[in-house]
């Protein structure tokens, strides 16, 4: 005897079983297709160093509005914005605020200044092995999230030689960077060694960083900008902090993923964790290796807010952090940072949520206009 065979569902049972199964799911915590923040509307003039009000949904929660630091070089000292930096005991070469010198401009016309320091003596970490400013916090709860971006550049004259050894970010234990327990991001040595040799993002592994990592990768990455070859590159970073092998480490420079690590990042325990922008460098002693840096971005939340040069993230060449002051779920007030960016010419407005889910495809706004109202939200762009 052959039972009948089962009938399809009613349409709209098919409906009304399908809302019911997500609305359970947002009940048990399971995000829903809905989940990315959305920008409605965003008010006041896009002039730099003036404030806006973004409106929307989605944006979830940011403890403290402001990022942990912003320095873009307007500042009287190091210590106003930073735990401290290196070189501190160099004079003359020491990190700190610098007008343009030795033929190198900042990054854009919005600055009129950027911090330096240089590797112009062999004495110590204080007196020339790092250039280098560093952030101590004490350790949020695990797991956290760190989001840092930044413009960098090293001097035209550069002095290479031995294994040109060069590190970029440090995450350590304590209060110091290059702690006994840290690790660091670097280009793979011996490279870059002249100003037009090609260089290779790297990271150092065993300090709890593993290789291969969860995907099956070891410590050598992306292609990189070569840092003396006459030109800024836009670095950002997301780090989640976790002793668990669900951490990450990624890196984007100028808008492309270079370094996508998956594992472990921290088993230090402790009270205190230093994060720090720039390094090492083993060519020390030589008074023309100067680094330079500019617009330097540090929170330990990935909630923020970008101005993008496409209105797909993941595509942009161009990304520029705005400085936010209020934060809540349905709006937010930051202060605009066009950067790169030349008045009249169209942006795209971003807002990450503090998983780093971005707002949907970009709100095209143009620099000086004032009064924006958004488009439909497009399709989630990951960056």
């Amino acid at each position: 005897m052959h039972l009948p065979l089962p009938q399809p569902a009613f349409p709209a049972r098919r409906l009304r079983l399908k809302v019911t199964a997500l609305l359970l799911g947002i009940l048990a915590g399971a995000p829903a297709a809905w989940a990315a923040p959305v920008v409605q509307k965003v008010s006041g003039p896009l002039d730099h160093s003036t404030d806006v009000t973004i409106t929307g949904s989605g944006f979830g929660s940011k403890p403290t509005g402001a990022p942990l630091v912003w320095d873009n070089a307007t500042s009287n000292k190091i210590s106003d914005k930073w735990s401290g930096g290196w070189p501190s005991e160099l004079p003359g070469f020491n990190i700190g605020y610098y007008k343009p010198m030795r033929g190198i401009n900042p990054p854009h016309s919005r600055d009129a200044r950027y911090i330096a320091g240089a590797h112009a003596s062999n004495r110590g970490a204080y007196s020339g092995y790092d250039v280098m400013m560093y952030k101590t916090i004490g350790v949020p709860k695990l797991p956290y999230y760190i989001y840092a971006s930044w413009y960098q550049r090293a001097d035209d004259q550069w002095h290479f030689g031995g294994d040109n050894n060069f590190k970029t970010f440090n995450y350590s234990d304590g209060h110091d960077p290059y702690a006994d327990k840290s690790w660091y991001v670097c280009y793979g040595p011996p490279h870059p060694g002249s100003n037009t040799d090609a260089a290779q993002w790297a990271l150092e592994i065993g300090t709890p960083l593993v290789s291969p990592d969860r995907n099956g990768h070891n410590a050598w990455w992306g292609n990189a900008v070569n840092p003396m070859a006459g030109q800024w590159s836009k670095v950002e970073i997301t780090v989640k902090v976790s002793d668990q092998s669900d951490g990450y480490i990624k890196i984007w420079e100028n808008g492309h993923s270079v370094l996508d690590y998956a594992g472990v990042t921290d088993t230090y325990g402790g009270s205190h964790r230093t994060i720090s922008v720039g390094g090492y460098a083993r060519m020390q002693g030589f008074t023309n290796n100067w680094r330079y840096y500019d617009d330097v971005y540090l929170d330990t939340t990935l909630s923020r807010i970008v101005l993008a040069d496409k209105p797909v993230l993941s595509q942009a060449t161009i990304v520029e952090n705005q400085i936010p002051s209020a934060w809540s779920d349905t709006s937010i007030t930051a202060t605009v940072n066009l950067g790169k960016f030349a008045q009249g010419q169209t942006v795209y407005l971003f807002v990450v949520d503090s998983t780093g889910t971005p707002s949907g495809s970009g709100l095209a706004l143009t620099a000086g206009a004032t009064a924006f109202m958004p488009s439909a939200p497009g399709a989630v762009a990951v960056h």
